[in-house]
């Protein structure tokens, strides 16, 4: 037979150990009313300062609607020579970069042609623009702003590391309306190394994209090695768009497409050719890479008129180190072409 069940109560906590809890309990409940309080004292000052940066640099082009979000774009110059046919240059930036990458550049070049920078959709001036962020999708979109800005082609396209990629495909999409190309130190559909490195700053971007809210990196300056590297003048404007909160986020969107979009140029070059389009490749010469230096041999095959010049004093922002080198390639592309000089 069992042993008979007997009823058993909770021993009662020690007064010294009941102690102990209670204020173990107020130090997380404070430490949690103080995270709280620091979380939104963050959101508050992440979204004033955004607020006075916003308003203290005003978009110094137009804002277009592309369908449902506007893209900033900023014209300057006019046609060589008097020729309304003449060519308009047209710059897009690389991962991360907007209009203010071609502030070196523009001016020279509007000195002999119609010339426009513009932002893609999330920086700079830009409107955040729908998923996912693909080469693809980045065409489509400048196509229909050149449309609905009325700036009429044809068009020179420069494009610098990643806004190279973006140039070729509009070459390859619409190459009725290409009069030529300049490709600096233009990223390319088979290189492991920039496969590589997009996948290894994808953990970096999502960290900064979930803290940026809160003020952390403004606050810290993470971003201020990147700001840096632009010319002086323009550095409080770039460090106003890289400190807003979706900054972080548009860069992770368009590294996290990465892959779609070198599929989406490979598969358009096998589908089309540059024939003789005029094209100019400027590779970075500061230090040389053999690898790097063999895949910009590769663009520089893409025409049979084609120019492949060596910025010996840049690294692989030529358009800060040697603007001269990019306005003279985006004059030499534009007095090649039929409708130019």
């Amino acid at each position: 037979m069992s042993a008979p069940m007997t009823k058993t109560s909770a021993r009662p906590l020690p007064a010294k150990e009941k102690t102990v809890r209670q204020r173990i309990f107020r130090v997380l409940l404070v430490l949690v009313v103080l995270l709280t309080l620091v979380a939104g004292i963050g959101l508050l000052y992440q979204a004033s300062v955004s607020a006075v940066d916003s308003s203290s640099y005003s978009p110094p082009g137009s804002l277009v609607d592309v369908g449902g979000f506007r893209l900033h774009i900023r014209c300057t110059g006019g046609t060589s020579a008097g020729n309304s046919r003449s060519p308009t240059v047209i710059l897009d930036a690389g991962n991360g970069g907007s209009s203010l990458d071609w502030s070196l550049v523009q001016p020279g070049v509007a000195a002999f042609a119609r010339v426009c920078s513009y932002d893609r959709a999330g920086y700079g001036w830009s409107d955040s623009g729908p998923q996912p962020r693909t080469s693809g999708r980045i065409v489509r979109e400048l196509h229909t702003l050149l449309a609905k800005a009325g700036v009429p082609g044809p068009y020179a396209l420069v494009g610098h590391s990643f806004g190279g990629l973006n140039m070729r495909l509009y070459a390859y999409t619409y190459p009725h309306e290409v009069a030529g190309l300049v490709l600096v130190d233009s990223s390319h559909e088979q290189d492991p190394a920039a496969q590589a490195a997009v996948q290894n700053g994808q953990p970096q971007l999502a960290t900064c994209q979930r803290i940026a809210p809160f003020g952390m990196i403004r606050l810290f300056g993470f971003l201020d090695p990147f700001i840096t590297a632009y010319p002086r003048a323009t550095q409080p404007v770039v460090k106003a768009h890289f400190y807003q909160t979706r900054f972080c986020g548009t860069w992770y969107d368009e590294s996290a497409a990465w892959s779609q979009s070198i599929t989406q140029v490979r598969l358009a070059r096998a589908q089309h050719t540059l024939g003789n389009l005029p094209l100019v490749v400027i590779t970075h010469g500061k230090t040389l890479d053999a690898a790097w230096q063999m895949l910009q041999n590769d663009l520089a095959r893409l025409s049979t008129n084609s120019t492949h010049l060596l910025a010996t004093q840049s690294g692989h922002a030529i358009m800060f180190d040697q603007p001269e080198l990019v306005i003279a390639a985006a004059q030499h592309v534009v007095q090649a072409t039929p409708t130019g000089n």
